[in-house]
Parts: structure tokens; C-alpha cells; sequence
């Protein structure tokens, strides 16, 4: 495959006008990859994901993805970034409708323009019954070590209310084969607060998990989005939705189950087994560097975050034959190459960027430690100080906890998270 395109060794960051500092320059180990394509829209779904389309659609933007890839691979070698990758995360949508062949080659084509770390973190995102056993088998040939299965939950009633296409019995057939694949590392990801779950539901899926050996889970509460089927039937009508109380009760009862099986809350909605957790997602709380590819992929590069465009025509006219010039239709004014499909950026100063190590970094159940806090901002940059009003309304209201090694979230702070954050928007 033969690129067009017109690299500016000078475009350091892809933001007219913009020259970061020299702390921005660290490089990225960690890559997404985004596949928005789905066999149906799950009724509470507002994530940017397009069911129903061809084959012929999804090879084409396989060769789009890839022209991205190479250019953003050749502004990271042009200014000295490009390391190994320690974690590469395909998500969704429903990557495991792509042709394995397809991510194979994609993956590949990563590990030439970065390199990937010998114990790299390779992550798919998978619907259960959506991949076969010789499919698996290319998969993990190709360098795939970790399945993240969207399970939501083991009860084929509270599957269909969400409308999941797949069955408890799917998921089960599913976890057999990736095992027998040779997948050791397999996810399951429960829904929380659904529309006629109980506390016995919630307890009954995570047993049904724990039975498998699953060394990681993730359970997240409902959230209506607006504009999607449930905000139609739900956000009206909230009886027909476990109350606050009830909710919280799955939440804690769920996450104590877990803990009590040896699999230990990492993150607000994460479990895992030690040496289990997804070492991708850390770098978002972490606050660390990373690539995305694809439509409505994100990156944080070289001091600044951003978001490409959600509109297929938008991004396969930047990235179409002969793409992946500025002049191209579709290139938004101000972007700068490799930068091309960008919808949107923000420039992460040094003062928001430590606003940003708590914002993110207090989802971790071992919260922010000092020690990282300087090692990130300056031996002489004191957090107690520069934070001193935000931490002493917390404390005051028992949302947080501090000690000599860091900063964390109180079992209260846990269900009132949000109120949490606020302090660092």
C-alpha cells in the first residue's frame, strides 16, 4: 500500500501556534484502535458504532485505519517519540466482527511503526458467539493475549431488556474456545442498576463469572444517555429503574463478592485478580501518553488531547486514495498532518494536567501517591499546597482520605464520586 502524504517535520504538535514544552515530549506506549462497526445497537448504547453496514465497508476502512497508522508512525519517528508499545486496545462497537486476518494485519502494521514490548498487553474487545474457534486461533497467532467480553449480564431476560443479541449459553461457549485458544487473560464486563435486576441477578452473574476463573471484571452502573432507546422508555418513567439505594447495595455487594474471591477493586468499577489488571486503561488514569486510531479514536500526544471525527464520510475522505494531505476534503482548517481527521483538542497545560492527576488518578482505589505526584510535576511542587482549598472541602465532608503516601477516595467518596471530581474540573 502506497501513502500520499506530505510530512512537516516542523508541525510538532498538530495545533497552529502551539509549541509544547519539553515535558510534553515523553513518548506514548500505549495504542487504541477503534472499530465502530456492529452487528445491532444495544438499546442504552451512545457510543459512536454503526450496526448493519457491509463487508465491503469494513475493508475499506481497514485501509483508511492503516493510512493513519503509517503517518502517525512517521511524525513519531520524525521527532524522536516512538518507543515500544506496552499495550494496544481494540475497542467499540464490536471488533470481533472484523476478519481476524483484517486485525491481524493491523496489529502487524503497528508493530512495525512502534515496535511492541515482549510482554505487550494486546487487548479485543468481543460481543460473546461472535468469534469461532479458527478465528480465535488466528487471533492469537497474530499476538492478541487478552479478551474483554461484553457479558453484561448472565440472566437471558435482562440481556434481551438490553437488547444483547447473545445468551448466558454464548458467552459460556465463548470463554471455552478463547481458552482452548489459548487466551489466558479473559475479562467480563457486568451492568449494574438495570431495569428489573435484583440483587439476587447482580450476585448470581458474578458467581456465574467467578465459577469460570475470570481473572478480571468490570461493572459498571447504568447510565441513561440521552437520545438513545432507554432514555425514551426510562428517563421518565425512573421507578421502573432500581432506586439509588438499591443500585448502591448491587454496587458494594458486587464489589465485596469480588474482593472476598481474590479478585481486588483496582479502579471504581474494576476487579481483578494481582497481576490481572488492564494495564491499557491504567494509562488513562494514569494520566499517561497514547495513540488513537480510527473514527472518534482520542490520543494524548505532545501536550495536547485529541478527538478524531465521528463521520464516516468525513474521515474516508481525509484518509482516501490519495489521502492524508491537507488539502484533502474534510481536513478541518487548523489541522496539521498527521493530525488530519481532528474534530477536536485540547492543549493540556501544566496547570490542568495537575488538576487532570486527580481528576483521573482519584478513580484508583490506591488513589494518587506524592511520590508520582513529583515525580510527574517537580520535587518542589507540594499538592497540600497547590490543592489546599479543594482537599480541605473533601476532607470535611468525608469524601477523601490523606496520609503521608497520597491522596485517596472514603467508601463514601466511592458512591459520591462525581461530587469528588468536581473539585478538579
Amino acid at each position: 500500500m502506497s501513502l500520499s502524504f506530505r510530512p512537516d517535520p516542523s508541525a510538532s504538535c498538530g495545533l497552529p501556534g502551539h509549541t509544547p514544552a519539553a515535558a510534553d515530549h515523553s513518548p506514548a506506549r500505549a495504542a487504541y484502535v477503534h472499530w465502530p462497526f456492529c452487528q445491532q445497537k444495544c438499546a442504552y448504547c451512545d457510543f459512536i458504532s454503526w450496526p448493519g453496514r457491509s463487508r465491503n465497508d469494513m475493508g475499506t476502512y481497514v485501509e483508511l485505519l492503516k493510512r493513519e497508522i503509517e503517518a502517525v508512525g512517521t511524525w513519531s519517528r520524525l521527532h524522536g517519540l516512538t518507543v515500544p508499545l506496552a499495550s494496544v486496545f481494540f475497542g467499540g462497537g464490536t471488533p470481533s466482527l472484523a476478519d481476524p486476518a483484517d486485525l491481524a494485519a493491523i496489529l502487524e502494521l503497528l508493530r512495525a511503526q512502534f515496535g511492541l514490548e515482549p510482554d505487550a498487553e494486546i487487548t479485543l474487545e468481543a460481543n460473546p458467539g461472535t468469534l469461532r474457534p479458527g478465528q480465535l486461533d488466528v487471533l492469537r497467532a497474530a499476538g492478541f493475549n487478552r479478551i474483554s467480553f461484553g457479558l453484561q449480564a448472565t440472566q437471558d431476560s435482562l440481556l434481551q431488556t438490553l437488547g444483547r443479541i447473545h445468551t448466558y449459553a454464548d458467552f459460556l461457549t465463548s470463554v471455552r474456545d478463547a481458552r482452548a485458544a489459548g487466551f489466558d487473560r479473559i475479562s467480563a464486563d457486568l451492568m449494574l442498576g438495570l431495569p428489573g435486576q435484583t440483587l439476587a441477578d447482580a450476585l448470581e452473574s458474578v458467581e456465574r463469572v467467578l465459577a469460570l476463573g475470570i481473572d478480571h471484571v468490570s461493572y459498571y452502573s447504568l447510565i441513561i444517555e440521552p437520545g438513545t432507546p432507554f432514555a425514551e422508555r426510562y428517563l421518565d418513567r425512573p421507578d421502573l429503574l432500581p432506586d439509588e439505594d438499591l443500585e448502591r447495595t448491587i454496587y458494594h455487594a458486587v464489589r465485596n463478592r469480588l474482593a472476598d474471591a481474590g479478585l481486588l477493586s483496582y479502579e471504581i468499577s474494576n476487579a481483578a485478580r494481582p497481576g490481572q489488571e488492564c494495564r491499557h486503561n491504567l494509562v488513562y488514569w494514569r494520566g499517561e501518553l497514547y495513540y488513537g486510531f480510527g473514527v472518534a479514536a482520542h490520543s494524548y500526544l505532545a501536550g495536547i488531547r485529541r478527538g478524531n471525527t465521528d463521520d464516516w464520510r468525513t474521515y474516508s475522505s481525509v484518509w482516501g486514495e490519495a489521502g492524508g494531505t491537507q488539502s484533502r476534503p474534510g481536513v478541518r482548517e487548523g489541522a496539521q498532518w498527521p493530525f488530519l481527521a481532528l474534530e477536536s483538542f485540547e492543549v493540556i497545560d501544566p496547570a490542568e494536567a495537575r488538576k487532570e492527576c486527580f481528576l483521573l488518578g482519584l478513580r484508583l482505589t490506591q488513589g494518587v501517591a506524592w511520590a508520582d505526584y513529583q515525580t510527574r510535576f517537580g520535587v518542589d511542587d507540594d499538592a497540600h499546597k497547590r490543592f489546599a482549598a479543594e482537599f480541605h472541602r473533601l476532607l470535611d465532608r468525608g469524601l477523601i482520605e490523606i496520609d503521608d503516601l497520597g491522596v485517596r477516595l472514603t467508601p463514601l467518596g466511592l458512591d459520591l464520586a462525581n461530587q469528588a471530581f468536581s473539585e478538579f474540573v
